[in-house]
């Protein structure tokens, strides 16, 4: 900093020593130029703000924090608690069972959690697709969530879950499409996103094992623009999921042939990258966020369970790895394949959905004892959940 103190001891240097002045007027011109520079800086903010740049940039932040909120508030039912990371949804919220599929189309059904019967018949979709690239995806999450519809142009909306109908009865001739594709697009994958607030970094996994991660900080930028990306590089690709972790959390995919790949968040790269290497013909069956203390539950299209305890996870450090195989080679070649995965504590849920349109409900803990699911023909997807009220 410059100051009249500094001026003078200046002037009395350029008296005494005269060779010096070069040097001061250097330093002087010097500084002028950075505080010019600095000038034209704060001149163009005042532009900015004049011409409402800046005002509509902070009006838009403000929309963001207030889409957070909103989000937050829904999942304790009103106001927010003084530590809401340890905050539970509430336990009568009920479960939403909600299956889409690439052209858009969604199907809702509700219940009440304290219903649920073990090996039970939830619903029966009513002309649902057979199994293949176009069988629908399953999704288990509380009512009160919000969803991020991610297109396979890189395309995203969202939408609350309590805003979409409950189909009675479920029909896919009969299902809506919440946000319809555009041109040659389709529905890559559907998201919880109501603890975006809380999280620190977004996952994004393609079907042919590629993934990048995203600070969540740039989200209010990617909700503005609508547009997150496709988190593929090569031709034919596209985001299978689209997950929100912390930090210190690890990333599990696996694959219809039967790899498990389990990583490092911190190891992720930024940019779109391959992680998991997988063959010509192999494709994501799953892709989750993986806490401590929970074991991985894999399910085939026959209804066998493919368990691997949390001492049997090896974490890479590194991208581009074949990964673990679930089962043997002979299995692989007989035409087995893994539909989906979760991790999974014994005090959970699961949920199925039969190619037949059947969607059954099966406790964890029976799972686990009887390492099936009763099946009369084949499964299309599994997802694992947790009651509403347990943490």
């Amino acid at each position: 900093m410059i100051n009249s103190e500094k001026i003078e001891e200046w002037l009395k240097e350029a008296e005494e020593r005269p060779a010096s002045m070069g040097v001061i007027l250097q330093y002087l011109a010097n500084r002028v130029r950075d505080l010019t520079g600095r000038n034209e800086e704060l001149r163009a903010d005042n532009i900015a703000l004049r011409t409402e740049k800046k005002v509509e940039e902070y009006e838009q932040r403000i929309v963001n924090l207030e889409y957070q909120l909103q989000i937050l508030r829904r999942q304790v039912g009103g106001e927010l608690p003084v530590n809401f990371s340890a905050a539970a949804p509430a336990a009568s919220d009920a479960l939403s069972f909600i299956a889409y599929d690439a052209r858009g189309r969604l199907l809702r059904v509700a219940a009440d959690p304290a219903a649920l019967i073990e090996d039970g018949v939830l619903a029966r979709l009513a002309h649902a697709p057979a199994p293949g690239e176009g069988a629908p995806r399953l999704l288990v999450l509380p009512s009160s969530e919000e969803l991020l519809f991610v297109f396979s142009s890189g395309r995203i909306a969202t939408q609350a879950v309590a805003a979409i109908a409950s189909a009675d009865p479920p029909d896919w001739e009969q299902a809506a499409a919440p946000h319809e594709t555009r041109g040659a697009e389709t529905l890559a994958c559907v998201a919880p996103v109501s603890r975006l607030a809380m999280a620190e970094m977004i996952l994004q996994a393609s079907r042919r094992g590629f993934v990048k991660k995203l600070m969540t900080s740039l989200m209010p930028s990617v909700m503005n623009k609508h547009y997150i990306g496709t988190g593929a590089t090569i031709q034919g690709d596209r985001t299978h999921t689209l997950a929100l972790a912390g930090k210190e959390d690890r990333l599990v995919l696996v694959s219809r042939e039967g790899f498990l790949l389990c990583l490092d968040v911190r190891d992720l790269p930024f940019s779109v990258e391959e992680a998991f290497r997988l063959s010509r013909t192999d494709l994501l069956a799953a892709g989750f966020v993986c806490a401590p203390g929970r074991s991985i539950a894999a399910m085939t299209q026959l209804g066998k369970l493919i368990h691997w305890t949390e001492d049997r996870l090896e974490w890479v450090h590194a991208v581009k790895s074949r990964g673990q195989a679930l089962f043997s080679a002979q299995r692989r070649e007989r035409g087995t394949r893994v539909v989906g995965a979760a991790a999974v504590r014994p005090e959970d849920w699961s949920a199925a959905l039969h190619a037949d349109g059947r969607l059954t409900v099966h406790a964890v803990r029976r799972l686990l004892d009887t390492g099936a699911i009763p099946v009369s023909g084949e499964l299309v997807d599994f997802a694992a959940f947790a009651l509403p009220g347990k943490k």
